[in-house]
């Protein structure tokens, strides 16, 4: 009977260690639906070709949404502690900031009270910020941008 237990109490663990990783990822977001998701090492080549550089080491995950609004998407990158997630988060900001690259207009926001930054470039909004020991970048068009961000920390929480 112990065995048993000990067997139910593992397999409860590890099906909320896997679920940790698909929580920030939901099937749908604002009028848009999750169309694809990568992980692991296709997420991290494809983080990588995005910076034409290796920017990563870490374990990402990217989730890519469509719907009749356009689309959207969301890269997490998650790391061993908060402090590493902040101090990735500060270095991505300042370099991007000087705007001597394809982002312009970027500012530091609070919204839903969160610290937040903002700033725009290809046609989109995008929005930086950490939670827990995970950084994330959202990237959606700018008509409704803010909407989705919002509507994005309203799930997280």
């Amino acid at each position: 009977m112990k065995l048993f237990t000990h067997t139910i109490v593992l397999l409860i663990f590890i099906i909320a260690a896997c679920q940790k990783d698909t929580a920030y990822t939901p099937n749908n977001l604002y009028e848009l639906r999750l169309k694809q998701k990568i992980t692991g090492k296709e997420a991290e080549e494809f983080v990588n070709r995005l910076h034409h550089q290796s920017v990563t080491r870490e374990k990402n995950e990217v989730a890519f949404y469509e719907g009749s609004k356009g689309a959207a998407i969301i890269y997490i990158t998650y790391y061993q502690d908060e402090e590493a997630a902040i101090d990735n988060y500060q270095r991505m900001t300042k370099k991007i900031s000087p705007e001597n690259s394809v982002f312009i207009h970027g500012s530091f926001l609070e919204i839903e009270g969160k610290q937040v930054y903002r700033t725009f470039g290809m046609g989109q909004t995008h929005f930086v910020f950490v939670v827990d020991k995970s950084l994330f970048w959202i990237s959606a068009e700018s008509v409704w941008a803010k909407d989705f961000f919002i509507s994005y920390l309203k799930y997280l929480s």
